[in-house]
């Protein structure tokens, strides 16, 4: 979510640049980069004593919500978003460069509402429609089709926790992913590859929230993607320089039969919440918001940690088998 809105600021400079009084860039600073909801309804409450264009404060709101990722929120401002349209003015505008890209966020959060609503087809009639209005934006809506399509994949998958992975800190040796879950409702896997810059550039995100999990009986292991000689090798000399004591199980995935592929693994960081009894309850970026509501259902005691999205995470170049190794 918050690689859409780095593509969306791109229009913010140039208007920044011009000869505006300062009090007024202060405040539209405020307005795009507010860490909270307090801190964004005093940038709320500024900018309308300096008397600035509504439209400003409903796109600071929309930033805002692509920031927390919340898509509940981005849903019910929809109705917001569309009333708006016609009124939209460029002269107005922090983000959107013409009144094609506003109309395409209408879209985008009306396929978010269609996502909940669990309906396909109006689904794809309004994501279309948002790659029809800005098709600038494309990698930004190509996600929400590609968890759309894994969410209706993994709701068919119950794994077999007899199936066996080899210990990557103990070749030869081999465990179970029954053997890993344990007495526990659920637990974590990690997917990553040592060639891979996103996947390594996420790792201190991983020993943050890997370390939250397992201080609250949540087991959690890590599938090195591939068991190649080389990228065995690579993954040994990561774990002996980076990898502390309580960090999980470190496995490697099966050549035939691959985990990673059975969870259409390919961009990283990703991360599977998998059931005691094979269900697969989350598949996605360890920063999804919904990843840790379900973890606090399991677990009341489980809180999200600050987690940083990880730019560029999908990378056909990087993810491609001569690039893991395989």
């Amino acid at each position: 979510m918050k690689l859409f809105l780095t593509s969306l600021l791109s229009v913010i400079f140039p208007a920044l640049s011009q000869e505006i009084p300062n009090d007024r860039e202060k405040i539209l600073e405020a307005l795009l980069n507010a860490p909270d909801r307090v801190s964004l309804n005093q940038a709320i409450k500024a900018g309308k004593a300096a008397d600035l264009p509504e439209q400003l404060f409903l796109e600071a709101r929309f930033v805002f919500l692509v920031n927390e990722d919340d898509q509940e929120a981005l849903v019910a401002l929809s109705p917001e978003l569309e009333a708006h349209l016609p009124k939209f003015s460029s002269d107005d505008t922090m983000l959107f460069a013409v009144k094609e890209d506003f109309a395409s966020i209408v879209q985008y959060t009306k396929a978010l509402a269609a996502l909940q609503e669990n309906d396909n087809a109006l689904f794809k009639k309004h994501i279309t429609e948002a790659f029809w209005l800005a098709p600038s934006h494309a990698a930004q809506f190509a996600p929400l089709i590609n968890v759309r399509r894994i969410n209706e994949a993994m709701k068919k998958i119950t794994l077999d926790l007899n199936k066996k992975f080899e210990n990557q800190k103990s070749k030869g040796e081999f465990k179970s992913l029954e053997n890993i879950v344990g007495e526990s409702p659920a637990f974590l896997i990690h997917f990553w590859s040592p060639f891979v810059t996103q996947s390594l550039a996420a790792m201190d995100e991983y020993f943050t929230f890997s370390t939250i999990l397992l201080e609250n009986k949540i087991p959690v292991a890590s599938l090195l993607l591939s068991g190649t000689s080389e990228a065995r090798g690579a993954g040994d000399d990561f774990l002996t320089k980076r990898a502390g004591a309580n960090t999980g199980s470190w496995l490697v995935d099966t050549e035939k039969s691959s985990l990673g592929s059975l969870m259409r693994v390919s961009s990283f960081p990703t991360v599977v919440l998998i059931s005691d009894k094979g269900e697969i309850l989350f598949n996605g970026d360890p920063g999804d918001r919904r990843l840790w509501q379900t973890l606090k259902l399991l677990n009341p005691e489980i809180t999200q940690p600050t987690i940083y999205a990880v730019q560029s995470k999908t990378d056909s170049k990087s993810t491609s088998p001569e690039k893991n190794g395989q």
